[in-house]
């Protein structure tokens, strides 16, 4: 196998920074470059202990393929058995070894909430390790930094929490390891390894298509001057990923899928997908499960529409061209072209709240956020190294004040959501018009807790009962619950309201008559109490 740009991998690795030597009677410059450092094992012990220390929250949460969501996140919900997702149709359309996870999951004697979302943390921190190793491979500046940074980031809680979504984070760890393999290409070991893996990530997700793409880049990164011939190695791997697409799309042909929506429409939702994971990735200070979408936005001049969230990208592009041969410039191509490559797939993709209504969805942006986050941080580190004096000084403050900021965010984020009452309440406050996160909300309340207890009068249960019958009058058990709550409050008139309506509208059980006479009796109708009662002996 051609070997064109792994000179470096051969030379031993060194911690030490080597230096010119200093003449007689002068003074030694500080360094005004971020250089590369492999991470110490203590590294290694703090990234694994910020990282269970700020999502262990999330654990305590029990709620999991919640009835409440009418969208199917996996194909999981609607199989059997594991053997289900090994068939051809099921690995073209889906992820087989997610889907396989989640079965497995359901077999450990644990709380299977807890099991989900820690098998999706430890492998969070796995594609974390594995950024850092790549990172190294290329002899990234500040290549701890970022992984951290990325591994805390708070657009990453979505992924992890919300049942469903292993699939990005089994991705993104196939994506990275064909990376690193692909990157350090030593011997045919490694370009077999780079060739399996790749294979299975563009079988897991559509977005590992970009691997021969990003390689490519390195390539160009690594090499002061271009020869066609250094990209030849790549040429197995395009082919291969143009099968692949082929089959793949061949067993989709007839798969149903969204209603389709005009060329126009959907420019303007992958505009206003890449305004949005754009700002979670660098400002990530508006964290929910699920983000509004403007579905009502046009085409018009601004950051969140049409297609000038990616027009912003041009300007870096034409400064990049008339610097191609610098190092710099070519890093910042590799991390900026890495981004949008992976990140253009989540653009196209409709994300969708718990009842289905259109919303951004911020596991679209996690295979994409390493490589975003590598290009910010690098390019930081640069700018703040450049400045001369004190310029490390100013570097490690700079990164702890942001690592502090991603921790406070992160943990913040994930104690919200911890406890399915908040994570409903503050689901309903984002989503008004939205009658499910208030009926999750109901569910989660006792009753028969007295007030101090609870963290909702029986005032603002009814509230939520009255909102959503509103807008479901149909769903007669939340009505039987407003009749009960209303009793609780003393609201006599009100109750009966209720029960009259049940009883007129429906055909209820035996055990809701006798509920229903008997409150007829307590209001001195006892005629009414008699004809209900009636009618339960009617229906034995």
């Amino acid at each position: 196998m051609p070997q064109t740009h792994n000179t470096e991998a051969r030379k031993p690795r060194t911690e030490k920074l080597i230096v010119p030597p200093v003449k007689p009677g002068s003074r030694r410059k500080r360094s005004t470059t971020l250089t590369w450092q492999p991470a110490r094992l203590r590294d290694y012990f703090v990234l694994i202990a910020l990282v269970i220390l700020v999502f262990s929250p999330l654990l305590m949460s029990d709620v999991l393929w919640s009835d409440f969501d009418s969208i199917e996140r996996s194909a999981f919900q609607s199989m059997d058995s594991w053997q289900q997702a090994w068939t051809l149709d099921s690995i073209r359309q889906n992820n087989p070894i997610a889907i396989s996870s989640y079965f497995l999951e359901q077999a450990i004697p644990l709380p299977t909430a807890t099991v989900h979302r820690s098998i999706n943390i430890l492998l969070h921190l796995f594609a974390a390790i594995l950024l850092l190793k790549n990172l190294e491979t290329l002899k990234f500046p500040a290549a701890f930094s970022v992984t951290l940074i990325f591994a805390l980031h708070p657009a990453t809680i979505q992924t992890l929490f919300w049942a469903g979504y292993r699939t990005e984070i089994i991705a993104l760890i196939f994506i990275l390891s064909a990376l690193y393999f692909g990157n350090r290409n030593r011997n045919a070991r490694d370009y077999i390894a780079t060739i399996v893996l790749m294979t299975i990530a563009c079988l897991v997700h559509p977005a590992a298509f970009a691997i021969p793409i990003i390689l490519a880049l390195v390539i160009l990164q690594k090499e002061r001057s271009i020869h066609l011939n250094s990209f030849n190695p790549l040429l197995p791997m395009l082919c291969l990923c143009l099968f692949l697409g082929m089959w793949i799309n061949a067993g989709n042909v007839n798969v149903e899928g969204i209603d389709p929506v005009s060329s126009t429409a959907r420019l303007n939702h992958a505009g206003q997908n890449m305004a949005h994971f754009t700002q979670q990735a660098l400002l990530p200070i508006n964290n929910a499960l699920f983000h509004q979408f403007d579905i009502d936005a046009k085409y018009e001049t601004g950051v969140g529409m049409s297609l000038m969230p990616f027009l912003l990208f041009v300007p870096f592009f034409i400064l990049l061209a008339f610097n191609i041969k610098k190092k710099w410039s070519r890093t910042i191509l590799l991390g900026l072209c890495s981004y949008l490559a992976l990140i253009v797939y989540g653009t196209i993709q409709d994300g969708h709240f718990i009842n289905g209504t259109l919303a951004h969805e911020d596991h679209h942006l996690y295979v994409a956020l390493p490589m975003i986050v590598a290009l910010v941080i690098s390019a930081l580190g640069r700018l703040i190294y450049s400045m001369g004096t004190a310029s490390k000084e100013l570097w490690i403050m700079g990164c702890s004040l942001l690592v502090l900021f991603e921790i406070t965010l992160s943990a913040a984020f994930a104690y919200s959501i911890a406890e399915p009452t908040r994570m409903w309440a503050g689901m309903s406050e984002r989503w008004p018009n939205s009658w499910e996160p208030n009926a999750a909300l109901v569910d989660q309340i006792d009753l028969h807790d007295s007030p101090k207890d609870s963290l909702f009068t029986n005032l603002q249960l009814i509230d939520m009962l009255q909102d959503i019958l509103e807008k479901r009058p149909d769903l007669v058990e939340r009505r039987k619950q407003l009749a009960r709550a209303f009793v609780a409050e003393g609201q006599l008139n009100n109750a009966l309201r209720e029960y009259k309506y049940i009883l007129r509208n429906t055909l209820p059980d035996n055990e809701f008559l006798e509920e229903a006479a008997r409150f007829l009796d307590k209001v001195g109708l006892s005629w009414e109490a008699t004809k209900t009662r009636d009618r339960m002996t009617n229906t034995q």
